[in-house]
C-alpha cells in the first residue's frame, strides 16, 4: 500500500496492537506493533523469518543490509535505490516488487522487497514520531527525509 495508505492503518492502531504489513513470498513477515512511546502513533516494526521468533531491527539493520548489498552488486543496488526513492515518493513498495523482484545479491540479510517495505514502516514511524504530533520536530520536511538522508 502507498504511504497514505499505510499511515492511516498505523495511526490506527490501539496499544500493543500488531498487525502484519507484508508477507514476502520467502515467508518473511514483516509487521508492526503499536507502542507509543515517542509519540502517539508510534510502533514497532518487527520481522518474522520462518522458523525465528519474531525480533525487532533497527535502522543501522537495514542501513547496513544496504550496505552489504551495495558492496557484493553494485549495478544491481542501483535498481534497489530507485526504488527506495519511490518508496520516499510515497509509491507501493508491494507495486515496486516486479522491479526488486528479480535482483539477487551474494550478500544480503532481508530480500529486496523485505527491505522496501520495512524502509517504507521505518519512514511513516519518523514522520509520526518527528512531525506535528511527535515529541521533537524534524529539520527534514518530512521528517522521512533523516532517514533518506543516510540510505542516499
Amino acid at each position: 500500500m502507498d504511504i497514505v495508505a499505510a499511515s492511516l492503518i498505523l495511526s490506527r492502531l490501539q496499544f500493543d496492537e500488531r498487525r502484519i504489513m507484508y508477507t514476502s513470498p520467502s515467508g518473511v513477515q514483516v509487521t508492526a506493533t503499536q507502542t507509543g512511546k515517542f509519540s502517539p502513533h508510534d510502533f514497532a516494526v518487527g520481522l518474522v523469518i520462518p522458523g525465528r521468533p519474531e525480533f525487532y531491527p533497527t535502522h543501522v539493520r537495514l542501513l547496513f543490509d544496504y550496505y552489504l548489498k551495495s558492496l557484493s552488486e553494485p549495478r544491481q543496488v542501483q535498481k534497489l535505490f530507485q526504488s527506495v526513492e519511490r518508496v520516499y515518493e510515497g509509491n507501493d513498495p508491494e507495486e515496486l516488487a516486479q522491479d526488486v523482484g528479480a535482483l539477487a545479491f551474494p550478500m544480503q540479510l532481508d530480500e529486496a522487497i523485505v527491505n522496501l517495505v520495512y524502509t517504507q514502516l521505518l519512514m511513516i514511524e519518523q514522520d509520526f514520531n518527528f512531525g506535528p504530533e511527535g515529541s521533537r520536530k524534524s529539520k527534514y520536511a518530512p521528517p522521512r527525509g533523516f532517514l533518506m538522508s543516510f540510505i542516499r
